[in-house]
């Protein structure tokens, strides 16, 4: 049977690693949707991972007895993702630490905000980072799902919005075969916490001058994490789905999109559904006009997570998860 890749999620490939205290991969999980979900795996690069895609097929000849036939072969090139490091530096005055009930956990609680920032930050990179932006950062799916006459124009659906006030519905199939996250080959997996203890802070001005020191503690978080897309055709992207048209409207009447077409042809436009785990993902407006339309004109799926309780919408069995770095004012891809 051929290797349909794993997915492992970043808490998982912790624990494999031997990391047991992995208290800030679980808050980073909790930041977002998408990485809980997302499949990871260490690089075989030291900045990143290298991966050779089928570019071309060998050609195939008709023969006759006695002819010859030429041989040919299949074409090859190799992609390079590379990954970004992720930093953020929190100092506390020490008085404010001396003066609350738990030391402990009013460090705890500013760690944990930087840590969510962190998370934040990396989701909005996956969906919208421009390396033609911001060089240091990471190239996004919205990116790379952006031309309806590129190389991915089979999995990208236009439902017609146009303007600056759409947004997207993305269905995904992680797994190390098709859309993963990649950490640096030998490098550390999740968030790394530095606490340097008390220190010296500077003070300073609206200009950058130094006004003085203080006692304080300085805490520096540290993320290398990189995505890999080693088969585009395991990610759809339906855009151009006009917000403005869905106010005011449960139905999918006028021009508003129809939301439950619009997702049952991504499920039979995604290349294998088996082949991974494949999760759709939406903004919360979106989501909500999703259900108006259902509770008007279908019905709502859900499915009871009997460890959790939760209840997750989802449809063929596949769940929708609310992302909220997911932007209602995309502009028109074309």
């Amino acid at each position: 049977m051929a290797n349909l890749g794993s997915v492992m999620t970043l808490r998982e490939l912790a624990l494999s690693h031997g990391l047991t205290d992995n208290a800030i991969v679980e808050i980073l999980n909790k930041s977002t949707p998408l990485i809980e979900d997302m499949a990871f795996q260490n690089g075989n690069q030291t900045d990143g991972h290298m991966f050779r895609v089928r570019a071309g097929l060998p050609g195939v000849s008709f023969r006759a007895i006695n002819e010859g036939v030429k041989p040919t072969r299949s074409s090859t090139k190799v992609v390079r993702e590379t990954c970004a490091m992720m930093e953020a530096v929190s100092e506390i005055d020490k008085k404010l630490v001396d003066m609350a009930d738990d030391q402990a956990l009013f460090r705890l609680k500013e760690s944990a905000a930087f840590i969510e920032a962190m998370g934040q930050r990396f989701a909005r990179e996956v969906w919208y980072g421009d390396t033609g932006f911001e060089p240091k950062g990471i190239m996004g799916l919205a990116k790379r799902y952006s031309d309806l006459t590129g190389p991915a124009k089979d999995y990208i659906l236009d439902c017609g919005g146009t303007g600056n006030d759409n947004t997207s519905i993305w269905l995904i199939v992680h797994s190390t075969e098709s859309f993963f996250g990649i950490v640096p080959k030998n490098g550390k997996v999740g968030l790394q916490h530095f606490d340097s203890g008390v220190i010296d802070l500077n003070e300073y001005d609206s200009n950058g001058m130094a006004l003085g020191t203080y006692q304080g503690y300085r805490d520096r978080f540290q993320w290398d994490v990189g995505i890999c897309l080693k088969d585009y055709r395991q990610v759809v992207r339906a855009c151009n789905i006009d917000v403005t048209q869905l106010y005011g409207s449960s139905t999918s009447s006028n021009a508003a999109a129809d939301l439950l077409l619009t997702v049952n042809r991504m499920t039979n436009r995604v290349y294998n559904l088996n082949a991974g785990r494949p999760v759709f993902y939406m903004s919360r407006t979106l989501k909500d006009f999703w259900e108006r339309q259902l509770l008007t004109n279908h019905y709502i799926e859900k499915t009871i997570d009997q460890a959790t309780g939760t209840i997750t919408t989802s449809y063929k069995g596949i769940p929708i998860h609310l992302d909220d770095m997911i932007l209602d004012t995309e502009e028109r891809v074309a």
